[in-house]
């Protein structure tokens, strides 16, 4: 067992650990990958082989901007200044503290690769490339690459891998070819699911390449792998949301992450628990030993660890909300709809409109039926939770 793996084990036991013992952190993103879809490709089993599924991770956002603001910080749209589309020049830099500046101040060398320039906090990054769609001379070798130039450090290392196959193939196969009540689109779900289909099993190609990377170049596992979602995406489930970001339900904000890591999480292990991706960042902290910044905002999320070692067991209070660019109701540059899930039921409501659905998620996945007059005492209960982030 490498000594970082021993501090683990210890770490578990209380026994705490040392700095040079601390492991790289890689965080794979695939944008916009459905929750159903993970068994479009053997590698997603293989993660889960290897590593420690959630499965049931509600984002903060339907969309990369806010969702990744909230969690490269583990705090909401609200405290980072970013709940809308057009907000990312709004973000909180002084109250907030990212991931990356965590890990920068703890020693590691922070690297990074997406597509855009306002998705995420750019601070303390060492390494940051933002290289366009037009510009990408190929997603894979490129990553490919950043691994290598990571993995050649002698410091550990954080590093992010933005891939955003999906999006683009959903931008130029759907956003830009269809209006937001096309019957072309919307009447033919089992035609866009194939479509889509095929997305996703390009990214499970491009994960298993990442990983036979990785791998190679860590051969001993000293480090944290992160493979995850910032949203899902509709494929025609409700007129007037084409593909996400519009409204807030299960398809788009009900996600997923894998963490391989044989010291901490148990290979082959799943947990149904409802969890936040703001409990990301605070789950590296407690993996790393890092202690939350006192003289930031408080953050909203927790530590998985605890679920992991099946020490907590209760589903987490999730809030979600979105204001879409287009759509019958669009809210680009704030949040007008907003969610609220406990585990089993959850309750959306939308400020333009007035308009309140509860759904009880157990029994109606698809949330195809509103029970909000039916249920008025569990409408009530939900709503006074999410009066608290209105």
């Amino acid at each position: 067992m490498s000594s970082w793996k021993s501090k683990f084990w210890n770490f578990f036991n209380g026994n705490g650990g040392t700095e040079g013992s601390r492991p790289n952190i890689i965080v794979i993103l695939l944008d916009q990958f459905r929750n159903d879809m993970r068994g479009v490709h053997g590698v997603f089993d293989e993660l889960q082989r290897r590593g420690y599924l959630f499965s049931r991770v509600i984002t903060h956002a339907p969309y990369t901007l806010a969702s990744m603001h909230a969690t490269y910080t583990g705090l909401y749209g609200r405290d980072t200044g970013v709940d809308g589309y057009t907000r990312s020049g709004d973000y909180d830099s002084e109250g907030c503290r990212t991931i990356v500046e965590y890990l920068h101040d703890a020693g590691y060398h922070t690297r990074g690769y997406s597509f855009s320039p306002i998705l995420f906090p750019h601070h303390s990054f060492e390494k940051l490339s933002i290289v366009p769609e037009d510009e990408e001379p190929g997603i894979l070798q490129s990553h490919l690459k950043e691994l290598e130039e990571a993995f050649s450090q002698e410091k550990p290392f954080f590093e992010f891998l933005h891939y955003g196959e999906i999006h683009h193939e959903v931008v130029r196969e759907v956003i830009r070819k269809y209006d937001i009540y096309d019957s072309e689109y919307f009447d033919h779900i089992e035609r866009n699911r194939e479509r889509y289909r095929k997305y996703a099993n390009d990214a499970g190609v491009y994960v298993e390449k990442m990983i036979e990377a990785i791998d190679r170049h860590d051969p001993e596992e000293n480090s944290v792998v992160v493979v995850m979602t910032d949203h899902g995406g509709g494929l025609g489930e409700r007129k007037g949301e084409k593909a996400y970001g519009v409204y807030a339900y299960d398809y788009s904000i009900c996600v997923w992450a894998y963490f391989i890591c044989p010291g901490i999480f148990p290979p082959g292990g799943e947990s149904r628990v409802q969890v936040r991706t703001v409990d990301i960042l605070p789950t590296v902290l407690d993996i790393l030993n890092l202690a939350p910044s006192k003289k930031h905002k408080p953050l909203r999320g927790s530590s998985l660890l605890p679920i992991v070692r099946e020490e907590e067991m209760e589903n987490r209070l999730a809030f979600t909300e979105t204001g879409g660019v287009e759509g019958p109701h669009p809210s680009p540059d704030t949040a007008n709809v907003k969610s609220v899930r406990d585990g089993e039921w959850k309750l959306i409501y939308n400020t333009t409109t007035n308009q309140t659905e509860l759904y009880n998620i157990g029994d109606d996945p698809d949330e195809l039926h509103n029970l909000f007059g039916v249920h008025p005492e569990k409408a009530k209960q939900l709503w006074v939770k999410l009066s608290e982030f209105l």
